[in-house]
């Protein structure tokens, strides 16, 4: 290992080349990453800093003093280069404007080609790299860009919007200041073991790594240098592209409890490297399975099934304030496929976490019941057996408890009122329920007009007004305009727009001929009954 300090005219000269290799995470600078960037170097620049030093590069020594593989400081490394292409393009001079492509792809002064790039990025973002940061070349269609992209896009325009008003002389005189006065401490190894050692060690630096960047990292380690690497580096990209790069820390959480059955006990990365030990550096036996995982979990997180009643149960679960419930059904989906048997599980998993939400239970408490479920589930358990585990959570009298008093306010109203709606529903009919929706108080929650005073006493309205049989589902729009009109006044609102209404338990309500005390006491029984009959465990 060797490490000397550099400046970048030296990063960046000669035949030397750079590569991001297959382990390492995308391109994930936001535009507050290069802003200080930017803004640092800018300040050293205008203080007449006669040096400044912007923080560590490790490379492994492919070729001696000509190509090397980044193992830390990929995120800086691209974001000079990104700026280096900036300048290049607001630059006029034709001397300076080549002395900088030569810095990031030098061009063939004969055939006018570009010849081989300083800085190679991961392998599905290089093209757009080399054609519209390298070589300049202007974006016609900026929709649909995948997120690595748009980042070099963003922190180009970022670049642009800094140096933008600068005159000539201190735009060549700045990109003179950064090649000449901006150092970098360049650690050169011989090996992928010592590089991902001081990986490890140096990993805070700059941009923090998720927990899937460091499995991805533990990967390349265990697997001995003299196998594919590259299938490997085939595998998590197909895992990328399946879960997003976003959402792989939420996945492999949810997949690790879908495994162990138990709360996590150390940072979620170190419970993978003891969890990769089990395979006995079998890297890709391990990713199949996360691929095969992926798979049910982009199925359960996009509701993509063929059964209708299914679909039913997982558009409820997803309207609940968390998402515990994905491991058991991960789980479960793992070890047994046929639909009749999946719906059984399915609600009850259904009726337990609407049960223990509604009752207000700790994350402890709640999770107590799926860990013991995934549990039996890797164990073999049958599917009966697995829904007795359930059934000793219930807790129906407490449920059917809180339903009944005051619902308005609660976490849980509107996905209670929008599971009642579905069920009023043949199960061969799907909704989907978008845009803004809200509650409405079909007894307004003030007695301003004279038909409610004839009707409802003060004590009654008090202990009514918030009751599930008072509540109704509405749009935004309109819930606004019914405010505390009467009830004529309210349900021609309700009916408005060609007399449609997107909710069913709204057109019952607009089948009313008067609603009063006893009305509204019995639309509460007759929800009250349909509650118990979907979230009742017997």
């Amino acid at each position: 290992m060797k490490a000397e300090e550099c400046k970048l005219s030296s990063v960046f000269t000669g035949t030397k080349t750079y590569e991001i290799p297959s382990y390492q995470r995308p391109y994930s600078w936001v535009e507050s990453n290069t802003q200080d960037l930017i803004n640092d170097t800018l300040e050293a620049f205008e203080a007449e800093d006669s040096e400044y030093f912007i923080g560590s590069i490790i490379a492994i020594e492919k070729e001696r003093d000509h190509r090397f593989e980044i193992t830390d400081g990929q995120q800086r490394l691209t974001t000079l280069v990104i700026i280096l292409a900036k300048l290049r393009d607001l630059i006029i001079s034709s001397d300076a404007k080549q002395s900088l492509q030569g810095r990031i792809m030098p061009i063939n002064a004969l055939t006018g080609a570009p010849e081989k790039p300083r800085l190679y990025v991961r392998d599905q973002d290089k093209q757009f790299f080399i054609d519209h940061i390298l070589a300049g070349k202007p974006i016609v269609d900026k929709s649909d860009l995948p997120v690595t992209q748009l980042r070099f896009l963003t922190n180009s325009l970022i670049v642009e919007k800094h140096l933008q008003h600068f005159d000539q002389k201190k735009l060549c005189f700045y990109a003179n200041y950064l090649l000449e006065n901006i150092y970098v401490v360049f650690v050169k190894t011989e090996n992928f073991q010592s590089a991902y050692r001081l990986f490890n060690v140096l990993n805070a630096r700059g941009m923090s790594l998720s927990n899937a960047d460091l499995i991805k990292n533990k990967l390349f380690a265990i697997t001995p240098v003299d196998q594919d690497h590259e299938q490997i580096k085939d595998k998590w990209d197909e895992l990328e592209e399946l879960i997003s790069i976003p959402n792989l820390d939420v996945f492999f959480s949810h997949y690790r409890t879908s495994i162990t059955g138990d709360r996590q006990r150390v940072d979620l990365n170190k419970e993978y490297e003891n969890y990769l030990d089990t395979f006995e550096s079998d890297s890709i036996t391990f990713l199949n399975q996360l691929i095969s995982s992926a798979k049910k979990y982009n199925r359960i997180k996009e509701n993509k099934f063929d059964d209708a009643f299914t679909r039913r149960i997982l558009s409820s679960l997803h309207r609940v304030s968390h998402d515990e419930w994905i491991p058991p059904l991960l789980c479960f989906m793992k070890y047994i496929t046929d639909t009749k048997e999946l719906n059984n599980f399915l609600q009850y998993l259904e009726r337990v976490t609407y049960q223990n939400w509604v009752r207000r239970l700790g994350k402890t408490q709640r999770n107590t019941v799926y860990y013991n479920v995934i549990n039996l589930i890797n164990r073999g358990g049958t599917v009966k057996e697995i829904i007795d585990k359930i059934k000793e959570y219930a807790n129906n009298e407490e449920f059917l408890n809180f339903i009944s008093a005051d619902v308005y306010g609660a976490q849980y109203a509107t996905a209670i009122l929008l599971r009642l709606e579905q069920e009023l529903q043949d199960t061969s009919v799907t909704k989907t329920y978008e845009g803004t929706i809200s509650i409405e108080h079909i007894l307004p929650q003030k007695l301003s007009d004279q038909y409610w005073q004839e009707r409802f006493s003060e004590i009654e309205h008090k202990n009514l007004i918030h009751k599930l049989g008072n509540l109704t589902l509405l749009s935004g729009r309109k819930n606004s305009a019914a405010q505390n009109y009467s009830f004529a006044k309210k349900k021609e609102i309700y009916n408005s727009k060609n007399r449609l209404v997107s909710f069913d338990l709204t057109k019952e309500v607009c089948g009313i001929e008067d609603y009063t005390k006893l009305v509204l006491e019995e639309r509460h029984k007759k929800l009250l009954k349909l509650a118990g009959e979907i979230w009742s465990i017997n």
